[in-house]
């Protein structure tokens, strides 16, 4: 199991999963996804839940199952309508962010399905194997709120902090609390570790780099020791820079996840040496017909870390492109290695 790698931080262990394993390049996603008229629909229906997070481990030989769900479920909750269109992306209406908004509670009871979800899924999951609970950092979650769907560079977001740090400050506060609490929630229903996705970690200033991709995720982590949550916590700052080393020794995760742009050989050499490292290989090559490509690549990630606990993954989530013989090529060659 990989919660038990990371406390025994053996080196010798080569745990793997890829994520968004249950993503779109497995042609059953289809059949779960068209039961329903929204994506929204699709990540609280138990049964669903189950159905899509189970589906990878009938394919391949992996260490771990990710909790079928979305990062925005959070706004959704909060009261800001999502949708996810295609060739688009998802949606988000407009919403004002003043002291009304910052004082609106999340009810938990919303989460029910997700947690009848989880009981499910550990009753069918081998005991061998980690159920992967997660949320969105709350400066990706941000990103969404106030540019309304994915950007190429999240301007609004950036304006509105430049505009009103104060009640920027008060967002990210407000959702550094929800983050902790959807994350406790899934962890007592029975998730073994949990991650946090700083998808656009990138588009934060250097100015506030610390103040909104580190200290969040501190806080996130702390409140979550602070009420006896144990397992291991993933941290996923995506394409971070120089920022991950820092990020390494201040953010208290137990696992650093490392998108496919860093250099691995810096990041291992420069990151804080009782942090696990995790991912690195870029998915698109998981798309490729170049089976030595993939070989050479898988290599030289092991052979990088062959003295250090690292958990093997790809630098980003797999696209509907990916190949399931490439996968699966991919942990024959980790477990021949």
């Amino acid at each position: 199991m990989i919660s038990e790698l990371i406390k025994l931080k053996k080196s010798h262990i080569r745990p793997k999963w890829f994520l968004r394993q249950a993503g779109r390049h497995i042609p059953e996603y289809f059949s779960i996804r068209n039961k329903h008229n929204n994506f929204i629909d699709f990540c609280l229906n138990e049964d669903s839940i189950v159905d899509a997070t189970i589906l990878p481990l009938k394919y391949y030989n992996i260490d771990a199952a990710i909790l079928f769900s979305d990062i925005l479920l959070l706004p959704y909750f909060l009261g800001q309508k999502v949708t996810f269109k295609e060739n688009i992306g998802p949606v988000l209406s407009k919403i004002d962010i003043n002291e009304e908004f910052i004082n609106r509670k999340i009810d938990l009871n919303n989460f029910i399905p997700i947690k009848n979800a989880i009981l499910k899924i550990k009753e069918v999951l081998p005991p061998t194997k980690d159920l992967i609970g997660f949320c969105g950092a709350p400066w990706t979650l941000a990103c969404y709120m106030l540019d309304g769907g994915s950007s190429k560079d999240y301007a609004k977001t950036r304006i509105f902090l430049w505009n009103n740090e104060e009640m920027f400050d008060k967002l990210i506060n407000k959702l550094t609390k929800s983050c902790a609490d959807f994350l406790e929630y899934q962890y007592l229903a029975g998730c073994s570790v949990l991650m946090i996705f700083d998808t656009w970690s990138s588009m934060i200033p250097d100015t506030y780099w610390v103040k909104f991709g580190i200290e969040p995720v501190k806080s996130i982590v702390d409140i979550l020791r602070k009420r006896n949550v144990k397992c291991p916590i993933i941290g996923f700052p995506f394409k971070s820079g120089e920022m991950l080393i820092q990020y390494s020794y201040e953010s208290l995760v137990d696992v650093v996840s490392i998108d496919w742009k860093t250099n691995l050989d810096w990041a291992i050499k420069n990151i804080n040496n009782t942090v696990i490292t995790q991912g690195n290989l870029d998915p698109a090559i998981l798309s490729s017909d170049n089976t030595l490509a993939i070989k050479k690549e898988v290599y030289r990630i092991l052979s990088l870390t062959q003295n250090k606990c690292h958990i093997f993954n790809v630098g980003h989530g797999l696209t509907p492109e990916v190949k399931i013989r490439n996968v699966k090529y991919v942990i024959k060659l980790i477990e021949e290695y």
